[in-house]
């Protein structure tokens, strides 16, 4: 029997794994730096900023804002202004606790850039912590759009390995056709927001890859094949896809 090899997937898997390697060691050694507590500015948020909205960036499980340190530099370059960031605890496994610690996150940024919309940028659990307060009926016209990197909007079946990690059923509820998603998928998203999922064929984290995958009008879909899970944290494409879809080509003037 001949098997055919395909050279060019082979090498290109093994360039994904190297770059995933380095993107683990880089938040391994930046994690420390995510649990000095910080004073993060704000103010009334300009109608000439870069960001139409302020924007709030949810790590996920067993991570801390530390996951955001290259992204906010490069949104400081933009000149985007209101940048946030949430310490929340995955370790219990309550999803319904994280979006509790959500809710009150985003009622203190409106108060304080006097918002009442915002954006969120979430990696992997955060994404679905960050949909689930979203759809809520309570806080529909909160967000205007969640951007989510390698979310597993369907489950995943490598959720059994979230056992060794946390407590609770958090393992359970990210099951591929568990209840919590099941539910999750059937409540629609907003009038007024919207979703993108930006993912990659390349994670093995969320698998299959059709797990990152939103059905909804309102929902866009992002497929990249060259980087991994914790990879797309630190990419120069995915930041371009959120200056891209977030952020504004150029700013609004006030007239004169």
């Amino acid at each position: 029997m001949l098997i055919k090899i395909d050279f060019e997937n082979v090498i290109q898997t093994i360039q994904a794994g190297g770059k995933e390697l380095r993107a683990h060691l880089k938040a391994v050694q930046h994690y420390p730096l995510g649990l000095i507590k910080v004073n993060e500015v704000a103010s009334s948020h300009p109608v000439t900023s870069f960001n139409p909205r302020p924007v709030l960036l949810l790590h996920g499980v067993i991570h801390n804002r530390s996951a955001f340190l290259s992204l906010k530099k490069q949104m400081r370059s933009w000149g985007w202004s209101n940048i946030f960031t949430l310490n929340y605890s995955t370790r219990h496994g309550s999803l319904t606790g994280m979006v509790e610690d959500l809710a009150s996150k985003i009622e203190q940024i409106q108060k304080k850039t006097c918002c009442k919309e915002i954006d969120i940028i979430a990696h992997s659990l955060g994404g679905l912590v960050a949909r689930q307060y979203m759809c809520s009926a309570l806080s529909a016209g909160h967000i205007n759009t969640l951007l989510t990197l390698g979310t597993a909007h369907q489950g995943t079946s490598a959720s059994s390995f979230l056992k060794l990690f946390l407590s609770g059923s958090l393992s359970k509820d990210l099951r591929r056709d568990s209840f919590y998603i099941k539910a999750l998928n059937n409540t629609p998203i907003p009038k007024g927001s919207r979703l993108i999922s930006v993912y990659s064929n390349k994670d093995w984290t969320v698998w299959p890859t059709n797990s990152a995958h939103v059905e909804s009008e309102r929902a866009v879909n992002i497929e990249l094949d060259h980087v991994g899970h914790v990879g797309l944290l630190y990419d120069s494409r995915v930041f371009s896809i959120i200056k891209n879809q977030i952020g504004r080509k150029t700013p609004t003037h006030l007239s004169m």
